[in-house]
């Protein structure tokens, strides 16, 4: 008996770690990701960040704003994108990450 709630203890242990270890961003589920992007000049460098952006795992449909600096990802039902993802494709793509945000669903 004595070891079960050893056990037990440790396990509820464990998953207050796992909770404790994520982001707000990381658990809550949005439809829209803002993401600043530092060096896009025309819709040439927009197509390339475009290409890496939609192959993000839950990405539904890309909107860039050339003249803001503004990419916008649109997220398939009931899918999280985790921000490092957002911020790799960015980097790839041969730009600078800046800010993440999530607005307010249209």
């Amino acid at each position: 008996m004595k070891k079960l709630i050893v056990i037990l203890s440790f396990l509820v242990f464990l998953g207050t770690v796992h909770i404790k270890a994520q982001s707000p961003s990381d658990t809550l589920v949005h439809k829209k990701v803002e993401v600043n992007v530092d060096g896009l000049s025309c819709p040439f460098c927009a197509y390339g960040l475009e290409k890496k952006a939609i192959g993000i795992a839950g990405v539904d449909s890309v909107k860039i704003d050339v003249e803001k600096g503004l990419m916008t990802l649109k997220v398939k039902d009931g899918k999280v994108i985790a921000e490092d993802d957002i911020r790799k494709q960015v980097k790839k793509a041969g730009f600078t990450p800046g800010e993440i945000s999530y607005p307010d669903p249209d």
